[in-house]
């Protein structure tokens, strides 16, 4: 089994992932698209890649799409390498590496200037 790019690359060797329990492993984003005269907006989801595992392959020089792919087939993380010399290298490095958790940013409520009223972050729209 293989996985190919957009340019037709094809990618052989697979090495799995488990995900961390609790971390979200795809986020959604929105895009325009044009339909007619008209543009709606479109909705769609991409793999949220292991930061940790990321951090190790761009520390060995490698290009997500040109050297490796990541892919999420709803148990586990799947990370296809073209070269099995660095797909064996990140199997190495992936097996010792525990994942860690980035912390949420700092909670902070924001004063209006002219009232001096309070107002929390989650109560702010921005324009």
């Amino acid at each position: 089994m293989s996985i190919f790019n957009k340019a037709g690359k094809e990618f052989t060797e697979l090495v799995t992932i488990p995900p961390q329990p609790g971390q979200p492993t795809t986020y959604t984003h929105k895009f325009p698209v044009k339909v007619g005269n008209t543009v709606e907006e479109r909705w769609s989801t991409k793999v949220r890649p292991i930061r940790d595992l990321t951090n190790i392959l761009r520390g060995c020089q490698l290009k997500r799409n040109q050297d490796y792919m990541v892919n999420f087939n709803g148990k586990e993380y799947e990370y296809w390498f073209e070269d099995s010399k660095h797909a064996f290298m990140f199997q190495i490095a992936a097996s010792t590496l525990k994942q860690t958790v980035s912390p949420k940013g700092d909670k902070f409520d924001i004063e209006c200037p002219h009232c001096q009223k309070v107002f929390a972050t989650d109560q702010i729209t921005w324009r």
